[in-house]
Formats: C-alpha cells, structure tokens, sequence
C-alpha cells in the first residue's frame, strides 16, 4: 500500500468521470491518458478497477477481439447521481424534512429545472383528479 495515492473509490470515480467525458465506449489506454495531473495509474491497475467497476454493473466490457477491449458507463452521470439522491431520500425517516433542507441550497437555475421536471406531473395529476 506505500505506493498508493489514491483511495480506491477515488480512483474509481475518476475512471468514472473520464468514461462520462468521453463519448462512446474507450479503452484503458485512452482512460490512462485522460489522467492528466501527474499520477497516471499503471495499466493493470486500471484494468483492476475496470473490472471491479463491470462486477458493480457501473460499466460495460465490449470485446471486439481478445485484445481490443473498450469499456463504456452503463448510466450516466445524472442518472447516478439521481439514484443517490432517491436511495438517501427513501433512507430518511424525514423525507418532509430532507426534501426542505435539500431544497435550501439549490440555485435559482436548479429551481427552474425542478419546476419543469414537475410541470408535466402536475398536469397529468390535474387531468386524473378532473
């Protein structure tokens, strides 16, 4: 462990970031060279977090021969980061609570996108009540 830099959930999130700024499915070697701040993890290394990331379901393996392997996310970002959000609401005993406390450090922007999110929920619960 001496050599390490990284926690392991670190290097797995930039493996993550990197795979959602590339559009496609991309290869380790690609992954290893979008790692630009001076501790590029070695090749096998990568290809361990890879293949933990594809046990997890966060990625998808796609052999197009045995030694041209490409990897690409399963969800995107939003998509995960809306199933956190969703996991750590149902996790509460207060989601009246949460929902307000969450709802306080939202931007003017983020308000907006929520409202638009809602406006057709909204419509249909107008149309299924009338």
């Amino acid at each position: 462990m001496s050599g390490r830099t990284r926690e392991r959930g670190q290097l797995e999130a930039e493996v993550m970031r990197i795979l959602w700024d590339h559009e496609g499915a991309i290869g380790a070697r690609v992954i290893q060279e979008a790692f630009g701040d001076g501790h590029v993890p070695a090749y096998t290394t990568l290809l361990t977090v890879l293949d933990r990331l594809q046990k997890k379901g966060e990625v998808v393996r796609i052999a197009t021969s045995p030694r041209k392997v490409r990897f690409r996310p399963t969800r995107s970002d939003g998509e995960r980061a809306g199933a956190a959000m969703l996991s750590a609401l149902e996790g509460t005993g207060d989601r009246e609570e949460a929902l307000v406390r969450f709802a306080d450090h939202l931007t003017a922007r983020d308000v907006e996108t929520l409202e638009r999110a809602l406006r057709p929920r909204h419509a249909l619960r107008r149309r299924q009540a009338g």
